[in-house]
């Protein structure tokens, strides 16, 4: 199976970095340059983005994301291979990935996407199981488990993405996996657990990692009580609200079970030593 690794330009030291695990994961990798969306032209940006959102406003940051992934789709499409998988250049990968892509490739579970990455919150895993061979499985993902670092996709999901996401209204991990996304309603999305990819920036967060720092810049606005304004702050709220009380609802049916996903390092060698392979990259 083909890997896309999404890289910046001035970003050569994560490419680096990537690349040296995909190296060690067996993985074969082409670059797709990322769009810096901070460098785009703003009446660029407003042509390509929708004011039709669901959630809230792109920032220029998303919306260059969101292209660089389109741009990998768009690879994918043009290659006629059945599948592929993307990956962000801040991914923490495990050791076997290569295996298991290999597996799927082989052994493809039912789904349009299959979900490589853990952000280490809880979330609702269905209860019919893929063995993927080894220590991993898959199962249906039920609830919001958001991030696009690492993710296999078919070609025919792809093709129908590319096509429902011109213009840009969301966040690309919104679109995917959000349960309230209208367009994540109508994907089978799997969830690999353990997951072999976790962002860097989520190991920052939980204190695991000093390592990379994401590229996207945060949505914070110091001094101001709302950060959209009341209407769509409110509305965010309710999302989070129904997305929650979803959650626990699913998690108590038959079958399925509430649990946090672990990165599958965190099962054996232990996080912080999978981690350390990449300290002695600069942030960028």
């Amino acid at each position: 199976m083909k890997s896309y690794v999404i890289n910046l330009d001035r970003s050569p030291e994560r490419l680096a970095h990537f690349l040296a695990q995909a190296q060690g994961a067996q993985l074969d990798v082409t670059r797709i340059a990322a769009v810096d969306g901070m460098a785009m032209d703003p009446m660029q940006r407003l042509a390509l983005s929708s004011r039709h959102f669901q959630f809230q406003p792109l920032n220029p940051g998303e919306l260059g994301v969101f292209m660089s992934h389109r741009a990998a789709w768009r690879v994918l499409v043009e290659s006629g291979e059945a599948r592929a998988a993307v990956f962000e250049d801040d991914a923490l990968l495990a050791a076997d990935l290569g295996g298991l892509l290999a597996t799927i490739d082989a052994h493809p579970p039912r789904g349009d996407v299959i979900k490589l990455e853990t952000t280490l919150r809880d979330v609702v895993l269905g209860g019919d199981r893929a063995t993927l061979g080894g220590r991993y499985e898959g199962r249906r993902l039920l609830s919001w488990q958001g991030g696009t670092a690492g993710y296999v996709i078919t070609r025919i999901c792809a093709e129908r993405l590319l096509g429902l996401t011109d213009p840009i209204a969301d966040t690309v991990d919104q679109v995917l996996f959000a349960p309230q996304s209208r367009i994540s309603r109508t994907l089978h999305i799997v969830q690999v657990s353990p997951a072999p990819c976790v962002q860097y920036d989520i190991l920052n967060r939980a204190g695991k990692s000093a390592t990379f720092a994401t590229t996207v810049e945060r949505r914070k606005r110091r001094g101001r009580f709302f950060r959209h304004g009341p209407w769509i702050d409110g509305r965010r709220a309710v999302l989070r609200l129904s997305e929650a009380l979803m959650r626990e609802i699913r998690g108590r049916m038959p079958g399925n079970d509430l649990r946090t996903v672990p990165f599958a390092a965190d099962t054996g060698t232990g996080i912080d030593a999978a981690a350390k392979r990449g300290q002695e990259i600069p942030h960028a």
